[in-house]
């Protein structure tokens, strides 16, 4: 560092910390005292100068470099990449933008005009989604490889949040029954800057304006344990597509466009669909309970099904702010790490149907 720099910063960052005066200042006074004083004073000068401009750097190969503060690792809580496997498939066309082969269409979305009814008593918050059958999928040459064979699939009556779980609601479940999951590792990732929850002491709340957020940088385990904490279970695949398909606003089109924006939304302003169902697309991505395979589609999945008996990562579903175009789509399936922590990923609940609440 040059000379006169090190002076003007002794004299700018040295003080004697009672009256805010610098070091300088303190000898300019002492032009009397004694020389054994004013000696001690100039060595507590240059002793204080040097510790405090060394202490802001240090030495790598022989050289002097600023110190770096540390820096978040992305990977720590990442964003997902845009498409698991092969970006580069044909997307569904929009409506009308070309001809179809004569047997060949946009799949049907469900029936609009069926039984829709709010949930009352613990189905409170919630919408009814009628069983029945559904065309899950994409058809041949559209979509990405993992969403065909298009196909008829059975799910039985079930209710789904209207909402993703939000922070406000995520710290209650924290705060009854505590930090760590089952498996032993973390529920939330509080280091995450993304993440809308901090820790105070051993209690959580939600960020300053963040009560209302989809709750993120969660892992899928904690997902299912607030899930059943509230008395529900994370949706299967096929019931977050019949859903979605039920209350989107864009049916049976599957090319929603999304605005881009730079973070989730609160979730009551998130998209808007049927029935004031909420953020089913391009908010953030859902967990599912099923266990992703890429070729799951081809194996004939019976009535209800619930994915592959076992995996590697589980299914996610919706796109997110973040996403591309190929991923904010109803069919479009996705992966994550169950224990992974990411920045775009939330969840919703659904409730299976008691006899006496038909």
């Amino acid at each position: 560092m040059h000379y006169r720099s090190c002076l003007h910063a002794v004299a700018g960052i040295v003080s004697t910390g009672n009256e805010g005066q610098s070091f300088l200042t303190v000898v300019s006074k002492r032009r009397n005292a004694k020389p054994e004083m004013r000696f001690r004073t100039i060595s507590l000068v240059v002793i204080s100068a040097m510790f405090l401009l060394f202490s802001s750097y240090e030495i790598q190969s022989g050289e002097l470099t600023a110190a770096q503060p540390p820096q978040f690792d992305p990977l720590d809580c990442p964003l997902l990449p845009s498409c698991p496997g092969d970006s580069l498939v044909p997307l569904p066309p929009f409506p009308g933008s070309q001809p179809q082969p004569e047997g060949k269409g946009i799949p049907p979305s469900p029936s609009r005009n069926a039984n829709f009814r709010e949930g009352m008593g613990k189905y409170w918050g919630m919408l009814f989604i009628p069983g029945g059958q559904f065309d899950m999928g994409s058809l041949e040459q559209e979509g990405r490889p993992d969403e065909r064979p298009l196909q008829k699939v059975l799910v039985k009556d079930f209710y789904v949040s209207k909402h993703q779980v939000t922070a406000r609601e995520f710290c209650e479940f924290l705060n009854q029954v505590g930090e760590i999951a089952k498996d032993g590792s973390p529920r939330v990732k509080v280091t995450c800057p993304d993440c809308p929850v901090v820790k105070k002491g051993k209690h959580f709340e939600p960020k300053e304006g963040y009560a209302d957020h989809p709750m993120v940088c969660v892992s899928w385990h904690a997902a299912t344990e607030y899930a059943q904490w509230a008395g529900g279970r994370l949706p299967t695949s096929a019931e977050w597509e019949k859903a979605a398909l039920m209350t989107c606003a864009s049916p049976p089109q599957d090319s929603l466009v999304m605005l881009s924006r730079e973070g989730a939304t609160p979730v009551y302003r998130s998209q808007l669909g049927i029935q004031g169902m909420k953020g089913m697309m391009g908010n953030v991505w859902e967990w599912c309970s099923d266990w992703y395979a890429r070729d799951f589609y081809a194996q004939s999945p019976g009535p209800n099904p619930t994915g592959p008996s076992l995996g590697r990562d589980k299914v996610i579903r919706g796109g997110s702010w973040a996403s591309p175009e190929c991923s904010k789509r109803i069919q479009n399936r996705h992966k994550a790490v169950p224990r992974g922590f990411y920045r775009t990923v939330g969840f919703r609940i659904v409730k299976d149907v008691d006899s006496s609440a038909k």
